[in-house]
Formats: C-alpha cells, structure tokens, sequence
C-alpha cells in the first residue's frame, strides 16, 4: 500500500489544508509509532510518510513526545467511536453488565478494525508504560477498570476483601488482553481453519464470561464457608 497516496485519500474531503497536514502528520506517526516504537521512530521518515517538511512537527505539535502524546489520545479515540462505551449503569444485572464489559474489551481489542495501528500503539503502552500514557491511563483505562472492580464488587460478597475484587477484575480483562497479544500464535496452534468462527469475538466473550462467572462463584463459595468456620468456631 502506498502510504502517502492512503493518506492523502483520507485528506480528501478536509475543508482546511493546515487540518489535513495536521491530520495526515498524526496518522503518519500513529502507523510509525506502532510498528517501531517511540525511539525507534525519527521525525524525518513520519513527515516522509506525511508528505510534509520536517518543520511541520514543530509547527503543529512541538516536539516528537508532543506528537507522541497526541498521537495516544488520536489512537483512544478512533478506539472509543468505533466501539463506544454504553451506558452500564442501564444493565438490569451485574451479570449483564460483565458480559458487555468483556464484549466491548475484546471488540476494542480483537474486532474488526479498518486501520490497526490504533490498537497496536495502545498495546505497546500497556505492556511498556511511558510518561505519554497518564492522560490515557487517567481518562481511559482507569474508568473501565473502575467500572468491572464495582460489577465483580457486586457479584461478590461484601465482605469479599479489595484484593481478591481486584485480582478477579484483573483476570477477568486478562484473559481479553491474552486473545490480542497471542492472536498469531493461537492461529498457528488451531490449524483447522476454524479459528475465525469458533474464535469469533461472540464465542470468545461466552466462553470468557462463563468461566470467570464459575470462578467468581467459586470465591463466593470460598468465602462463605470460611465465615461458617469462623461463625463455628466462636460458637465452640
């Protein structure tokens, strides 16, 4: 694919030329970026790909970490439009509100994306962390992790301690994550050509959402028999 052609086609229909230099910069680096990384990447080859003089960074952003940053907000958004987040407050059950927790994690993640390099930068942030990720950590990650500790909370026995609320909410996002970062090897291993339908993001949340269903009962069951023995216990 011509890189320049694409994103000067994506420019096409911008009514402000400085916008659609602006524009193209910032697709230029989000596709840069996620394949070679923040150092890995030069000023000189995004504005390359841009079709645009190397001054023009300055001009619109600063600096590399500056584009850097603005490049991570771009990549939230376009994740955010294409799968936006419902209102949860509306599920009638927490049950229901985990299932479209882990269906929209695994949509942002493993769904059908037009442009990739989104989901590809946002990983690299969330396996190797850099300063330009707190205004993403802060005003993306945060509130949906938020969100799955008050469901698993509720799904849960209150006297269920912070920890094991965390720990469950944690296993239950990793086992998305594990579907985006083990996607090439899982379709290595299933060789039978049916990874599309029976790994399809549908299949995956059921089966994701049955067994950390099994495993949030099993806590449960955990920690009712451990209040039976300590209730047994003082009655001794």
């Amino acid at each position: 694919m011509d890189s320049k052609k694409d994103l000067a086609e994506q420019c096409a229909n911008t009514t402000g030329k400085q916008d659609c230099a602006r524009d193209r910069i910032l697709q230029a680096a989000g596709r840069t970026f996620a394949e070679k990384g923040f150092r890995g990447s030069t000023v000189r080859e995004i504005c390359d790909v841009a079709g645009v003089n190397i001054a023009s960074v300055n001009y619109y952003f600063g600096d590399k970490k500056s584009l850097y940053e603005e490049t991570l907000l771009l990549a939230r958004e376009m994740g955010a439009q294409k799968y936006p987040t419902p209102d949860f407050t509306s599920y009638e059950s927490p049950e229901d509100r985990l299932r479209g927790m882990i269906l929209l994690l695994l949509n942002r993640l493993v769904g059908n994306h037009s442009e990739p390099w989104p989901v590809k930068i946002l990983m690299k942030e969330i396996l190797e962390p850099s300063a330009a990720a707190k205004p993403l950590i802060d005003g993306y990650i945060e509130p949906f992790l938020d969100a799955v500790f008050a469901t698993v909370a509720q799904l849960l026995p209150p006297e269920a301690p912070e920890s094991l609320i965390h720990q469950t909410a944690f296993s239950i996002v990793a086992q998305c994550l594990y579907y985006r970062f083990a996607n090439s090897l899982n379709r290595m291993v299933v060789v039978d050509g049916s990874y599309e339908k029976e790994f399809s993001v549908n299949a995956l949340g059921g089966q994701i959402y049955e067994f950390s269903l099994a495993g949030i009962r099993g806590a449960q069951q955990r920690l009712e028999s451990e209040k039976q023995g300590q209730f047994d216990s003082a009655v001794v």
